[in-house]
């Protein structure tokens, strides 16, 4: 036996699989976190706005063949009619609710469901109506080449049910007949 003493030796480190998890659902949280932050940060793109209104007459990959200097130029138009469309689908929720509260309405009163859906309808075409003059207004802003490029997205978004030229044909797809 020797006088000296040694030292004990530590245990090695050990490579687990837990450590690996934790590693990655950190990675992956922080990417989550990160891309809603972006999100917040950069704003919302054109897409929120082509719904309830005439500007799903611009189809949404048209923007993203344009350069970002272009696309924020022409996004200008839709965000100088933001706030009118806003408060224009708030009218409309507020009609449905209106309808809903009609029609929960004991007794049931045919003439306030009628003034409901008529409210509705009114508020619908003035939502139309703003959505109309924005798509108009951006239109009137394209140079030849964008217009024919819009154009190109149009007809591949009626062939195809998409926006994006060269999506899955009518033709492609899968029929629910043997």
């Amino acid at each position: 036996m020797s006088d000296t003493l040694s030292k004990p030796e530590a245990p090695a480190r050990r490579f687990t699989w837990l450590k690996v998890a934790l590693i990655a659902s950190l990675a992956l949280n922080l990417l989550v976190i990160g891309g809603g932050i972006a999100r917040w940060y950069v704003g919302f793109g054109p897409d929120r706005y082509a719904r309830l209104t005439q500007t799903q007459l611009i189809p949404r990959f048209f923007f993203h063949d344009l350069d970002h200097a272009r696309r924020a130029e022409l996004f200008a138009v839709f965000k100088a009619h933001d706030k009118e469309i806003r408060d224009e689908r708030q009218a409309m929720k507020a009609q449905v609710l209106e309808l809903a509260t009609a029609l929960e309405s004991d007794p049931y009163d045919p003439a306030r469901v009628k003034a409901a859906v008529d409210g509705f309808t009114a508020k619908s075409e003035a939502l139309f109506t703003t959505g109309t003059g924005a798509a108009l207004e951006l239109i009137g802003k394209l140079s030849p080449d964008e217009r024919k490029l819009m154009a190109k997205h149009l007809r591949a978004r009626e062939d195809h049910d998409r926006g994006a030229p060269g999506g899955p044909s009518a033709d492609d797809k899968k029929t629910d007949a043997p």
